[in-house]
């Protein structure tokens, strides 16, 4: 299997392919996993943080706590989802997001007066808000330059296009001078990346030399093509309020056409896996789906606004996918006439504003 890449990435030159990594949950993988990924990077660009991870909210306050499993407190559909279970990310995944992580450090600006080094005197600790999650593929790389060189000047002067500066501090290590961080944002834009991030460290070392720290790291996961059936009655139901604090009221619901059926099929089978996201405090719906055959719901979906997840409950199995795909609320929004599901549609915008999320 080879992954394609525009330029050649330094992982892909390593002895071993890095070995498949266990984390936990639903076991979904050995029905949903398509064939090895085909990425190519065109313009970097990268989500900031786990906050990043639900739509924008101004005026509103969420609070994400990186913790096992997906479902977002007080969200009906999170009682019914499968327990999770050990199971393992195949290693053409694994080893697609360290190269997509290797690919984003080496994309980095470093100034031309460092030195690479395997390892610093203070051991500068590793930075970044994804650090959390059993998911993250993470990178870094080590240097000694002068004092005199302004880094973080230098980084801001020559970012990659797309990129910019998305914060800064300063701090104390354990034996260390003033630490200085820098978080640097570009937009990770591809199927299989949930979220991914840049980080800068440096501190003063001795006979008037610095180090510097720089991480990369990408959250990857694989795309479970997901098949929602269509040989039923399949509902919509979008709503005219959503709130995080109160929840979503005045709802709307469209029953689709075969045809439309097939369309909102077609877009959930390209939705990745939600992997080990933040559970939610606060939460609103924003869309249901159900399918009746018979007389009985056999398959439902229910995605909601903050982590951003699609919960997917069937008689045989249940999934969580990422809602936050562009494509799929175009097809949704289209169901609904002028007038209905206002609050989902303005939702769904949201995201549609964001490259990442196309």
């Amino acid at each position: 299997m080879s992954i394609d890449f525009p330029r050649p990435c330094t992982t892909l030159n390593e002895p071993q392919i890095p070995a498949p990594r266990t984390i936990r949950r639903p076991n979904v993988f050995a029905k949903f996993l398509a064939k090895g990924p085909n990425e190519r990077f065109g313009t970097l660009r990268t989500v900031l943080s786990m906050r990043r991870f639900s739509r924008p909210t101004a005026g509103r306050i969420a609070l994400i706590v990186v913790t096992l499993g997906v479902g977002c407190l007080g969200l009906p559909s999170t009682s019914s989802l499968a327990a999770p279970t050990t199971t393992t990310l195949p290693a053409f995944i694994v080893a697609a997001g360290r190269a997509y992580a290797m690919h984003l450090l080496e994309a980095q600006p470093i100034p031309p007066e460092a030195r690479a080094v395997t390892s610093l005197p203070t051991g500068l600790s590793p930075q970044g808000s994804l650090l959390g999650s059993a998911d993250v593929d993470a990178v870094h790389r080590l240097y000694v330059l002068p004092m005199s060189v302004s880094v973080m000047a230098y980084v801001n002067a020559h970012l990659p296009k797309g990129e910019k500066t998305a914060g800064t501090g300063t701090g104390y290590a354990p034996h260390t001078n003033l630490v200085y961080y820098e978080t640097v944002a570009p937009t990770c834009a591809a199927p299989h990346i949930l979220s991914c991030g840049v980080y800068y460290t440096s501190t003063e070392a001795k006979n008037g030399e610095q180090e510097l720290r720089v991480d990369a790291q990408v959250i990857y996961l694989p795309i479970l093509h997901v098949k929602m059936p269509t040989d039923g009655i399949v509902t919509v139901t979008g709503y005219g309020k959503t709130s995080l604090a109160n929840g979503s009221s005045d709802s709307s619901s469209v029953v689709l056409t075969h045809q439309q059926a097939l369309q909102l099929r077609s877009a959930i089978s390209e939705l990745k896996d939600m992997g080990e996201n933040g559970g939610c405090m606060e939460d609103s719906i924003l869309l249901k789906i159900k399918l009746v055959k018979n007389g009985k719901v056999v398959w439902s979906a229910i995605a909601d606004e903050c982590p951003g997840g699609l919960t997917i409950t069937s008689a045989k199995s249940s999934q969580i996918l990422d809602n936050r795909s562009c494509s799929f609320w175009h097809v949704v929004d289209s169901f609904f006439t002028s007038g209905q599901g206002t609050a989902t549609k303005s939702d769904s915008q949201q995201i549609c504003s964001s490259p990442q999320f196309g």
